[in-house]
């Protein structure tokens, strides 16, 4: 019970850190505007949490900034898209590191599954609301951000394998070590 609770807690805390991330702190990038980072919480929380916990802080807290942020049109896509790339960075990490045991390789593969979901999940998502040619305009802008959260996502990951911290309070993280 006392588990459970605490991964309950921790998803909460994590859809909060990924609402805020998604919705109100931006990096500047030459072109292409700002880019958000909420990406990178969910992929630590589908690693630190499981799939399924992963899941739900990374499409409730995505979907939430989406709606307080005035981008209400995406919430229903951005719940189901952000809770696929949970889900596949979770289990393409486990695949990964039963392959491999340079972790960062395992980390690296895992992002990059993950945001390629992100980036076709949209595109898939705006070809039905606006038409193919406007959903193939926006690809470029998804890869970018996709790319700057896998990278961090990466280092980050590797950081979390390293905590001890992180060793003590995970067990999911450790079982697939």
């Amino acid at each position: 019970m006392r588990h459970r609770t605490k991964k309950i807690t921790t998803c909460a805390i994590f859809s909060a850190i990924i609402c805020i991330f998604t919705a109100y702190v931006a990096v500047p990038a030459p072109v292409v505007g700002n880019i958000n980072v909420g990406d990178l919480f969910i992929l630590c929380a589908s690693w630190l949490l499981g799939p399924l916990y992963g899941a739900i802080s990374g499409g409730v807290g995505a979907c939430l900034a989406d709606l307080i942020s005035g981008f209400a049109i995406y919430a229903p896509a951005t719940l189901i898209i952000k809770m696929l790339l949970a889900v596949v960075s979770y289990y393409a990490f486990a695949t990964m590191s039963k392959i491999t045991k340079f972790k960062p390789l395992s980390l690296l593969i895992s992002s990059t599954l993950a945001e390629l979901i992100m980036v076709f999940g949209y595109f898939f998502y705006e070809s039905i609301i606006y038409g193919v040619t406007t959903a193939i305009a926006s690809i470029p802008f998804n890869m970018i951000q996709g790319t700057v959260c896998l990278t961090l996502g990466t280092i980050v990951g590797y950081i979390l394998l390293k905590s001890k911290t992180v060793q003590r309070f995970s067990s999911v993280f450790l079982h697939i070590i």
